[in-house]
């Protein structure tokens, strides 16, 4: 999708306009942080008048960092130990602020882009090296030039592609400051990205995305841009790799009722949690302006971080700040030891610290698409005033960013509803022109609808409802002047129903194929795809079954099976001639670090079910009182319901937990086995019927699939 550059454009491609860079390849330039279209709007605003560019505009302007001659002051090193780093953000700074003057102005004062373009020069002619520690000392290395490399190769970046469009940059010095960066700091970011380390918090990975998508942009180089969107997205294009904690997938741990996004580093502190809201809202806007739509992706999940980590640092009409939902999450720099339990909200700066991190957000959210946002809004408010000047923030954000809505206004939106503990709990995103919303419940999709009930748009956008047994569909109406009713409309069936049903018999020589029912109440055939030297062997009852090899061979299955699914039910028959330890009978995951699986034998030696979302160091499991049991046909099923699970051996509960935060949609199903994992050998026996229930089967349902 491409953007559009107006004010209060709403999502969809205009006509004639071609595909996204992610897929092209191709680059509208200017086109990071300040459009062509950004700059002649901004330019009219000033014009005539109107606030807040106006005013930002003086402040630009009467800022000690627009002041013309200053020179710069290059150095073939800059290095953060001794603050020589401190020198190219000061310049950095300078040069930034001079490209806006000079872009801004009319008519255009070159004066400001001779004095941009020589600081750029200066640098690229006379920088060698970025580092953390300069040559010779012996002091710990933080490897924080990592940082360095993305925060400050994105800034850079900007100014530059601000300034192509400037006839006086000689051509030589454009090549060679694109140089400098795609050799210094983006061999630095690409080499970051290019395997997930989770390890490392969200910063360090968002700050790597933003360096890797602003200065493949400028320097045309495709594959740098599609590297940045697809960690982004943890999309891994059909191959197993690894994600980081800046991927959206792992940045948000955990999506709480209400659309409601638990970030990654908010059992950390503030300071680091809203440093992700300006490099995400960075990489967001950057991507827009290149036709990829990463700020809706699965149904604005950034956003939902945003509001979280926004009324984090916000204080209730008696000073206090507000209670939040947190699911324990282990601190991924330590972690063997360090367990979070709850936001962390003693950030001392709180809703003043100025971060300039929220224009982008509330400006594409909120004034392009019209949707709620209500707690980055009253952080907007708050930080405004305070925006200033910090080494990890692109300076000027209102004069940048801020538009006015002009489209038509919104209905709720991104309606969604999962069983949980047998409620049904839904979540949406309102309209900024709401004042609160009706939900509604029916039997039929086309209604009637009667309503249950009425929530402020003032509370999280959450209901639970407890229907009785049966089919529901659900829709929510937004109320307030001008604002339509109506939102999309959601099904889901009470306890639940049957997801993938999957025999694996040989039946009619269908092989690995099996009936997928979706959500929606629709279903379609599926096949599984065989690797790596799977075969057909001997099965239960005179049929067949899939053998696994013990060393590498496995089912692979479509991704989606499990993305919407808190309650639901697994179950399978297997027959092992062997057991290895931390293989898998069934795995579903996103990457190596967020998934989850059914082991043999695993941690102490037993037949496990598990959960993670960064990692093994997190995991919360059932376990069997001994593995599995070996050269015979044993049915083998598990069920969530709630914070309660159950393992089941043969039709009979062996294990449970009351313990389970995670579910089947937190931690994702790009990658889905059967008789393997990501890492470790195959499993080495048999396996037929499996199956996929959405919503817990009882202890009566599964003793009878165990017949």
């Amino acid at each position: 999708m491409r953007a559009d550059p107006s004010d209060g454009s709403a999502s969809g491609q205009k006509e004639g306009q071609v595909e996204p860079a992610s897929v092209s390849g191709v680059f509208r330039h200017p086109g990071l942080l300040l459009t062509e279209d950004d700059a002649t709007r901004i330019r009219a605003h000033i014009k005539a008048g109107e606030e807040p560019w106006t005013g930002w505009w003086k402040k630009l302007q009467a800022d000690s960092t627009a002041r013309l001659g200053i020179k710069p002051s290059p150095r073939e090193g800059a290095y953060r130990a001794d603050h020589g780093s401190d020198r190219l953000i000061g310049d950095i700074w300078r040069a930034w602020s001079l490209a806006l003057c000079w872009k801004l102005s009319d008519p255009q004062d070159n004066r400001y882009a001779d004095d941009a373009v020589a600081t750029l020069d200066a640098w690229s002619s006379t920088l060698k090296e970025i580092g953390t520690l300069p040559p010779g000392s012996t002091s710990h290395d933080d490897h924080t030039f990592i940082i360095l490399a993305g925060i400050q190769g994105h800034q850079l970046a900007q100014i530059g592609e601000i300034m192509r469009t400037y006839s006086g940059w000689a051509p030589a010095n454009l090549k060679r400051f694109q140089d400098m960066l795609l050799n210094i700091f983006a061999s630095v970011s690409s080499w970051f990205l290019s395997d997930g380390r989770i390890g490392s918090h969200a910063n360090w990975e968002m700050a790597s995305l933003a360096g890797a998508m602003a200065i493949g942009v400028f320097c045309d180089k495709p594959d740098l841009y599609r590297l940045a969107c697809d960690v982004y997205a943890g999309n891994n294009r059909g191959k197993l790799r690894t994600f980081g904690n800046g991927s959206i997938v792992h940045g948000v741990y955990f999506m709480h009722p209400g659309h409601f996004g638990q970030w990654e580093e908010s059992g950390r502190d503030q300071g680091h949690s809203t440093l992700g809201m300006s490099l995400g809202g960075d990489v967001l806007e950057m991507a827009w302006n290149q036709g990829d739509d990463l700020y809706g992706m699965y149904n604005n999940r950034f956003l939902a971080a945003a509001e979280y980590v926004a009324r984090s640092n916000l204080l209730d009409e008696n000073g206090k700040t507000y209670p939040l939902p947190y699911a324990r999450e282990h601190d991924p720099s330590q972690p063997h030891t360090a367990l979070w339990t709850q936001v962390n909200q003693s950030f001392g700066g709180g809703p003043g610290s100025g971060r300039n991190a929220w224009e982008p957000i509330y400006n594409h959210y909120v004034n392009r698409l019209g949707l709620a946002a209500p707690n980055v809004a009253r952080m907007v408010k708050l930080c405004e005033p305070k925006y200033g000047g910090s080494s990890d923030d692109v300076w000027w954000p209102t004069l940048v960013h801020r538009r006015t809505y002009v489209g038509p206004t919104r209905p709720a939106s991104g309606l969604t509803a999962h069983l949980r503990a047998d409620r049904v709990v839904l979540s949406w995103w309102g309209s900024a022109a709401a004042t609160s919303y009706v939900v509604k419940r029916s039997n039929r999709a086309d209604g009637p609808y009667a309503p249950l009930g009425t929530v402020s748009a003032s509370e999280l956008l959450t209901y639970s409802d407890v229907p009785a047994r049966g089919v529901w569909f659900y829709q929510v109406d937004a109320q307030g002047p001008g604002v339509p009713a109506g939102s999309n409309v959601v099904r889901i069936a009470v306890p639940g129903e049957p997801r993938l049903l999957l025999p694996l018999d040989g039946a009619y020589n269908t092989g690995t194929f099996g009936t997928l029912f979706t959500a929606a109440g629709t279903s379609t055939s599926v096949e599984g795809t065989l690797l790596d030297g799977a075969t057909w062997g001997e099965g239960r009852l005179k049929d067949k079954a899939l053998v696994f090899d013990g060393n590498k061979a496995s089912l692979q299955l479509p991704q989606g099976v499990f993305s919407d699914l808190d309650d639901f039910s697994v179950s399978l028959w297997a027959y092992a001639n062997a057991l290895h330890w931390d293989t898998s009978l069934f795995f579903a995951a996103t990457d190596a670090y967020s998934c989850m699986f059914i082991a043999p034998q695993s941690g102490p030696g037993v037949l496990r079910f598990g959960l993670f979302g960064a990692t093994h160091n997190d995991m919360q499991a059932v376990d069997a009182p001994w593995a599995m049991p070996i050269r015979r046909w044993v049915h083998l099923a598990v069920t969530l319901q709630g914070n309660t699970a159950r393992l089941y051996v043969d039709g009979t509960e062996v294990g449970k937990s009351d313990d389970i935060l995670l579910s089947p949609r937190h931690v994702g199903d790009q990658v889905t086995f059967l008789g393997r994992n990501w890492a470790h050998p195959s499993f080495n026996g048999r396996i037929q019927d499996f199956r996929v229930h959405a919503g817990a089967l009882s202890a009566a349902e599964i003793a009878l699939l165990a017949e």
